[in-house]
């Protein structure tokens, strides 16, 4: 199940999500893979799709309006100096490409029990137990 993130921007909290749809969307209107237009953030080669996008369409994903996300936007990113929603943007683009670092990687969903605790060691992917008893190859003459 896809995540976003909260962020605090243009006055308030805001859930920002950017679903494989909404890349998709973002891909057509930046001309670019999401990794792509996250690296021209990173590294000052920016489009102006590259910033406004994200931050328009993360909005959209999160739950809001159109209509509410294209205000928000105009005010916020377009008529104010791009260079000071490029970090928002690499936030909303980065939860969606990375995850968020409240996610819990590895983690089983709460109730699900680690089944990977009943499985032998070639059913778990476990390497095999080591049959030299313990002993490295420098001590046992090979």
């Amino acid at each position: 199940m896809a995540r976003g993130v909260e962020i605090t921007w243009a006055g308030g909290e805001h859930e920002f999500l950017l679903t494989i749809e909404l890349l998709r969307a973002l891909q057509e209107k930046c001309d670019a893979g999401p990794a792509h237009v996250l690296n021209r953030l990173s590294s000052a080669r920016w489009h102006v799709d590259d910033v406004i996008q994200p931050i328009r369409l993360g909005l959209e994903g999160g739950g809001m309006s159109k209509e509410e996300a294209r205000k928000l936007v105009k005010l916020h990113v377009e008529d104010e100096p791009l260079s000071l929603s490029v970090i928002t943007a690499q936030a909303v683009l980065a939860s969606a490409l990375f995850g968020t670092q409240d996610d819990e990687v590895g983690e089983s969903e709460a109730g699900e029990a680690d089944q990977s605790a009943n499985l032998s060691r070639a059913e778990n992917g476990a390497s095999p137990a080591s049959t030299n008893g313990g002993e490295s190859s420098e001590t046992s003459g090979l």
